[in-house]
């Protein structure tokens, strides 16, 4: 029993620690099925930030998305992207993006009073699938997996090891690999409907192997989502 609760305590700890550079983005996953199928998703995360995704359906096979998300510590991440969508009847939805994400992080090390800091960019595809509400339900449910190249540049301000209190600072320009999953469910009327979001996020880094990448391993969303279609 004990052990169970030392390992919530952790888990709980991971999720809403804001000492952190990078934690799972809880991007809307549209589902989007026609051309002019709009989405707007608005929510909070329990790391703490406020985010917003737009998805809009272009053409009959191309979409749209932007999302955006502001946290503590001036943390925030932005990212655009496009791809294609398949309505394969009976509400089941596939869809396949591409895009490119821009943030800043901010950590905190309470043991030495450091901090590592810096902006880093996201090259990534992204896969969704799901089912959206139709005559016979209004609840959606759906997943999806992110992979992506990350590239960092982040300032070790005495975080990694203690320097001086004045620098120079040393900056780091990492490498890695981010797997981002995420999975959804959505409920109420017919445009307007609650949303809860499960995000995880696995990084692995190819430069400074040595030296820990901070950052959040799960991060749940709560909002409220809008469709407007034809």
């Amino acid at each position: 029993m004990k052990n169970k609760i030392q390992i919530l305590g952790f888990t709980l700890t991971l999720i809403m620690t804001s000492c952190i550079v990078y934690h799972p983005q809880t991007t809307d996953i549209p589902l989007i099925s026609e051309k002019n199928d709009l989405r707007v998703d608005a929510g909070i995360s329990l790391v703490p930030s406020a985010n917003a995704t737009i998805s809009y359906g272009l053409t009959d096979k191309i979409a749209i998305q932007g999302f955006g998300s502001i946290g503590a510590d001036d943390k925030y991440f932005f990212q655009a992207a496009t791809g294609l969508y398949k309505n394969k009847g009976n509400g089941r939805v596939l869809e396949l993006y591409g895009g490119f994400g821009y943030g800043f992080g901010n950590a905190y090390k309470d043991s030495n009073e450091g901090r590592l800091l810096g902006d880093y960019q996201l090259y990534f595809g992204q896969l969704n699938y799901g089912k959206i509400a139709n005559e016979l339900s209004k609840f959606e449910i759906g997943f999806g997996i992110k992979t992506g190249y990350l590239h960092s540049n982040l300032k070790d301000n005495n975080y990694y090891d203690w320097i001086s209190e004045t620098g120079p600072y040393k900056t780091y320009h990492d490498e890695s690999l981010l797997l981002e999953p995420v999975g959804f469910i959505r409920m109420g009327g017919d445009k307007l409907k609650f949303s809860i979001k499960l995000a995880g996020t696995i990084i692995y880094k190819f430069t400074n192997t040595d030296k820990s990448l901070p950052y959040s391993f799960v991060n749940l969303g709560l909002g409220i989502n809008y469709r407007l279609c034809r």
